[in-house]
C-alpha cells in the first residue's frame, strides 16, 4: 500500500462523514417523521393495521411488565 492509496481512503472517509452530517442537518430542518392521524385515517386502513379488531382496548393495570 502506498501513500497515495492511504491518502485517498482518508479523504473518502472524510467526504462520507461530511455528507452524513449535511444530510442529517438538512433532514432535521424540514421534514419530521410522518405521523399517523387516526381521525382522518379510513376504517379499512385502521382494520389492516389492527386498530379495529372488534374488541375493547386492553389495559394492563397490574404494572408487572
Amino acid at each position: 500500500m502506498n501513500c497515495q492509496t492511504i491518502e485517498e481512503s482518508n479523504s473518502s472517509a472524510r467526504e462520507a462523514l461530511i455528507t452524513i452530517v449535511v444530510r442529517r442537518l438538512i433532514g432535521g430542518i424540514g421534514s419530521r417523521m410522518p405521523r399517523l392521524d387516526m381521525d382522518v385515517t379510513p376504517d379499512r386502513i385502521k382494520r389492516d393495521l389492527g386498530f379495529l379488531d372488534g374488541r375493547e382496548p386492553r389495559y394492563e393495570e397490574d404494572g408487572s411488565r
